[in-house]
């Protein structure tokens, strides 16, 4: 899909569907809404599990 096959599906939204869209737009900008929770969350959780494994590799190599 190109950029002008998404501004062409735009152009044929309803007033409500493109504020939705709008708002949406705004909030993927702003690093906020539904998707950047969950990489927020994906992303702590690596860095935990990062830990973790770095903790575990420095205690086996403790005699």
């Amino acid at each position: 899909m190109t950029l002008e096959d998404i501004q062409r599906a735009i152009v044929k939204l309803s007033p409500a569907d493109r504020a939705a869209l709008r708002r949406w737009l705004i909030e993927l900008e702003a690093g906020t809404g539904e998707r950047a929770e969950a990489e927020t969350r994906a992303s702590k959780l690596g860095r935990l599990a990062g830990r973790a494994v770095a903790d575990i590799r420095k205690r086996l190599r403790e005699p």
